[in-house]
């Protein structure tokens, strides 16, 4: 609720400082990921040192292993040493396709035409509005993620909230309790029932209002940016 499309940049030191955890000196290019304050300290515990760079590749030279970095700098490794990759998201520059088609018989689950964060979101939660024959019907938002990236990393994550929340308020409008219910990947779940019920009460109570402020941001940030976002052709919001 705090994001309006323009303020990125406060909201994301906001989230930093209240409710962030890392492991390195500078995470400015947060994206979101799930991590408790326990896993962050052992983690900053394990590290010798920490080099804020991209790595580019890892080069055999000469029987030595190198990495090189984007900025150009190498790095030789000791033999025996496991290299991770943890890059996460990866928007590859595929073709625009609506997440819906025009009869609303086909659904295309991808980041060009994204109605929610996650992929598995979009899987479960436009499956069921699919079925109930909805899904047009329903008029989600949808956001091109890869664009909006290119153009602005800083307003990535705040944008997927308020895209996942104003969605999630029409899928309740549109789909029976026990589809949400059978949500097994939903995040709630880590906490006891009755703090859940509550939180679940307060969305109730205020998520058609809320919509509304999503919504608008969701505009601010189309026309801020020029990316596609909204509803498909055809519908209003």
């Amino acid at each position: 609720m705090r994001f309006d499309g323009t303020n990125e940049s406060e909201v994301g030191d906001w989230w930093r400082t209240h409710w962030g955890a890392w492991s390195t000196p500078a995470p400015g290019s947060f994206n979101g990921a799930s991590m408790s304050e326990g896993e962050s300290h052992r983690i900053a515990a394990g590290l010798s040192e920490v080099a804020m760079d991209h790595v580019a590749d890892v080069l055999d030279r000469e029987g030595a292993t190198e990495i090189l970095f984007r900025s150009g700098a190498t790095r030789t490794i000791a033999p025996g040493s496991w290299i991770v990759n943890c890059t996460g998201y990866l928007f590859r520059d595929r073709p625009y396709e609506p997440y819906a088609s025009r009869s609303g018989r086909v659904i295309s689950i991808q980041p060009r035409s994204a109605t929610f964060p996650l992929s598995s979101w979009m899987g479960f939660l436009t499956t069921h509005l699919l079925f109930a024959d909805k899904i047009r019907d329903a008029r989600l938002y949808e956001l091109d993620l890869v664009d909006l990236r290119q153009k602005s990393k800083a307003a990535l994550w705040p944008a997927m909230m308020s895209l996942g929340q104003h969605n999630m308020s029409l899928v309740i409008d549109n789909v029976p309790t026990k589809a949400l219910l059978d949500l097994g990947f939903d995040l709630d779940r880590w906490f006891p029932l009755p703090r859940r019920m509550v939180q679940t009460a307060r969305f109730m109570i205020g998520h058609r209002r809320k919509r509304e402020h999503h919504r608008r941001t969701l505009d601010t940030l189309r026309e801020r940016f020029e990316v596609r976002c909204g509803p498909l052709p055809g519908h209003t919001s």
